[in-house]
C-alpha cells in the first residue's frame, strides 16, 4: 500500500483505490486504515494526509 502512495504523492487515493492497487481488494475495506496505521509508524503521521471523506495521500 506504501509503493501505490508514494507512486501518487500529493494525489488523493481512496479506500478502495488503494486496495485495488495494492491487490488487497478482496479484503476487508478496514484493512486498508489498519495498513494507513503502521505506514504512519513507520514513515511519520505528518507524511500521511488524511482527506476527510475522500481518502489519503502523501506528502512528498
Amino acid at each position: 500500500m506504501y509503493h501505490v502512495l508514494a507512486g501518487n504523492p500529493g494525489r488523493v487515493l481512496s479506500r478502495h483505490e488503494l486496495a485495488r492497487r495494492a491487490g488487497l481488494a478482496e479484503l476487508s475495506p478496514r484493512r486498508a486504515d489498519s495498513l494507513i496505521v503502521g505506514i504512519r509508524r513507520c514513515i511519520g503521521a505528518d507524511r500521511v494526509r488524511t482527506v476527510r471523506r475522500r481518502g489519503w495521500m502523501l506528502i512528498a
